[in-house]
């Protein structure tokens, strides 16, 4: 019969064992939730990365309407003011200078008005766009952080491992 002695070393040696593995698992589902987290930010990043992008793609579409709108009613003006000068008998031709000049700061205005609502839409794209860039590299960011998070759970489990090793060789030898 096995004295008592030999029981609790075959026991320690058994609980070491044990320990060691349960370690390992641990380290191991450490390291595939760091990796599954920073694969889960960067697709949430990439996500809204798009979105911004659309909207950026969006703001644009919206001020070439309003350009065109701001064009239409420039001409609309001038036709009216053609008109106007038409119906005074003051002249509507190309030899009637208040009537050019007031046509050509109409034109001008209306042009001003244009270029403004496109540069205002090219603006709002480009930082939808950088901020865009910006997500998907902390996104990327997140990634690499997951994997780096994870290579380091492996190497902790596998120095626990070695120490159980040499934990349970040392038992072992005593016993």
């Amino acid at each position: 019969m096995a004295s008592l002695a030999t029981i609790a070393a075959v026991a320690t040696i058994g609980a070491a064992v044990i320990g060691t593995g349960v370690s390992l698992y641990g380290a191991h589902v450490s390291a595939e939730n760091s990796k599954r987290a920073g694969e889960a930010e960067q697709r949430t990043q990439n996500m809204l990365a798009q979105q911004e992008e659309a909207a950026g793609t969006e703001a644009l579409a919206s001020a070439q309407r309003d350009q065109r709108e701001r064009k239409l009613e420039g001409e609309l003006i001038m036709s009216r003011q053609q008109a106007v000068a038409a119906a005074s008998g003051g002249g509507a031709g190309s030899d009637a200078p208040t009537i050019v000049r007031l046509m050509t700061e109409t034109a001008k205005r209306s042009q001003y008005g244009q270029d403004s609502v496109i540069y205002t839409g090219e603006s709002t794209r480009g930082r939808y766009n950088t901020s865009a860039a910006a997500r998907r590299q902390s996104g990327e960011n997140s990634f690499l952080g997951g994997i780096q998070g994870a290579n380091g759970a492996w190497l902790s489990g596998m120095g626990s491992l070695a120490a159980g090793v040499g934990k349970v060789g040392g038992l072992v030898r005593d016993f």
